[in-house]
């Protein structure tokens, strides 16, 4: 049933998150921001999610379940969208959760935001699979266009920081559920290339916390990740105006010679370094790619071990940290 009376459409694409998604959906009905409808969609789930939201939802009128066969995020959140009405859309992964004043300060933001917003995003808390917080993901405030979504990869950084006009979509079309990762910022680059209200602002405020590689997850399958970022970097970096389309392939060429996906690394690289050495030493990305790419296979092995060793120590110090405060 549709409801006419909301303000934001929450939809959360569920899939094996029964773990979580009690969690994800206790932070949405928490909210001090009461005009809402709430979908979720289990999408063909194995496990306990569908039963878990169906006694949550035997109590609460906002909340609707919709059971598809499994199609991936991309075609959940698509159901979702075809199913509500309402003028605002936020997506909650359900394996996430909001700060409960999630949607009050995203429509704040919304409303002050100048013309030509259509979409705002908040700072995101990172996560264990336990729900420990163990740490801040560094985005940007402040209006993201298409080049600096492209540079900086993705700025709101994960799909359940966003709160987006649902005038984007009706412009910009729906996920596209061919892709295997990627499918938001796809979407997102899709929305800045084709909407009327292309700019997506950023806030300060964390509102968003983000569990971290949880069992199960498909953005952990970074080779698959990767594939889908090589294709839709193709499509989208020759429409950058403002910058070098050379740039947009940086960050993503650290990331896989980090994971030593060194063919990926090698032809990004490659891409990046036609905005000109010079450019690229201007910026601690484009040093650390400088680094990787000229290390060999050698150097990118100690590289990847000195990374993965800090790495690790920081988040088992957060974690020792948090239990004993």
């Amino acid at each position: 049933m549709v409801n006419n009376s909301a303000l934001v459409t929450v939809i959360t694409p569920a899939y094996n998150v029964g773990p979580w998604i009690g969690e994800a959906m206790d932070s949405v009905l928490r909210q001090t921001e009461h005009r809402f409808e709430y979908v979720i969609v289990d999408d063909g789930s194995t496990d306990d999610t569908a039963e878990i939201v169906r006694r949550k939802a035997a109590s609460d009128g906002r909340v609707r379940l919709i059971s598809g066969e499994n199609a991936g995020s991309g075609a959940a959140r698509n159901i979702g969208l075809a199913e509500t009405t309402a003028p605002f859309v936020a997506f909650l992964d359900g394996d996430d959760r909001w700060d409960e004043n999630f949607l009050r300060d995203q429509l704040a933001v919304m409303r002050a935001a100048p013309a030509g917003v259509g979409v705002t995003f908040c700072h995101t808390r990172v996560m264990l699979e336990s729900g420990q917080v163990v740490g801040l993901r560094w985005q940007p405030a402040g209006s993201c266009d298409m080049d600096r979504l492209l540079v900086e990869n993705n700025p709101p950084h994960n799909g359940s920081s966003l709160l987006i006009r649902r005038s984007c979509f009706e412009e910009a079309g729906c996920f596209d559920v061919d892709l295997p990762s990627a499918v938001d910022f796809e979407m997102w680059l899709r929305i800045a290339a084709k909407s009327t209200t292309p700019v997506f602002w950023g806030s300060r405020r964390y509102l968003v916390d983000m569990r971290l590689m949880r069992t199960g997850c498909v953005s952990s399958n970074r080779g698959a990740r990767f594939e889908s970022l090589d294709k839709v970097l193709a499509e989208y970096a020759p429409m950058m105006t403002r910058l070098h389309p050379g740039l947009a392939y940086v960050r993503p060429a650290v990331f896989a010679y980090r994971d030593g996906f060194d063919e990926f690394g090698n032809r990004w690289a490659a891409e990046a370094r036609k905005a000109g050495t010079a450019e690229l030493a201007r910026s601690r990305w484009g040093q650390a790619l400088l680094a990787w790419n000229q290390g060999g296979p050698t150097g990118r092995s100690r590289l990847r071990t000195l990374r993965n060793t800090t790495r690790s120590g920081i988040y088992k110090g957060v974690s020792h940290a948090l239990r004993i405060r």
